[in-house]
Formats: C-alpha cells, structure tokens, sequence
C-alpha cells in the first residue's frame, strides 16, 4: 500500500505542475497584432493595466509599415514579411492608439488596457 500512496502523492504532483505551467504560459501570452490588406489584425488588443508587456508586429504585406504611436512613443519599421517585438511600458487603463505611418488612412488600432 505504501508504493500505491507514494504513486497517488506523484500523480497529484504532476497534474498541479501542469496547472501551475498552464497558468503561467496562458499569462506569458505576447499580443500579436498583423498588418494584412492594409489593415491591423485584430484592430484591437487588451492588455493587464500596470504591467509592462511585448507586441509582436508582424508585416503580411509587400511593403514596408511604419509601427507609430505618439501616446506610447513608439517608432519602429517592419519590412514585409517579417515581425518586431515592440516592449512596452505599463499602461495606466485607457485606450492608446498606434497606426502605420506609410498608410495612415487604413492601418489604425488600438491597444486597451484593464
């Protein structure tokens, strides 16, 4: 019986280590947004107010975009088909625009922070 317990006891143990890992990766999670037909992907994106996070960006598209935002002052360039991390600080809640500065009419978003 004693084997049996011990099993039990290592089963337990396994199946929280893999809730405690699912709960971390799920809070890991890194927005990613796309610039695709000259449009952000999704257009909108949550994020934890007060902590600071990543984006990822990625090009979809046959040119160059511009990732701006002026309330987040943030610039970088993507080429097409590739992806930046962009870091970010922590946001208090509200709403932050960014675009793409080579195609301002389209490519707009938003990130909301909660």
């Amino acid at each position: 019986m004693p084997v049996k317990n011990l099993m039990r006891s290592l089963a337990a143990a396994c199946a929280l280590g893999l809730i405690a890992t699912a709960a971390a990766s799920a809070s890991d999670l890194i927005p990613e947004i796309k610039l695709h037909n000259g449009r952000f992907e999704p257009a909108q994106v949550t994020v934890k107010a007060e902590s600071p996070f990543k984006m990822r960006v990625i090009n979809a598209g046959k040119s160059a975009i511009e990732f701006e935002s002026f309330e987040l002052h943030r610039e970088r360039v993507v080429q097409p088909g590739e992806a930046i991390t962009v870091y970010m600080p922590a946001l208090n809640a509200g709403t932050y625009k960014f675009f793409d500065d080579f195609h301002r009419s389209t490519a707009q978003g938003s990130i909301v922070a909660k």
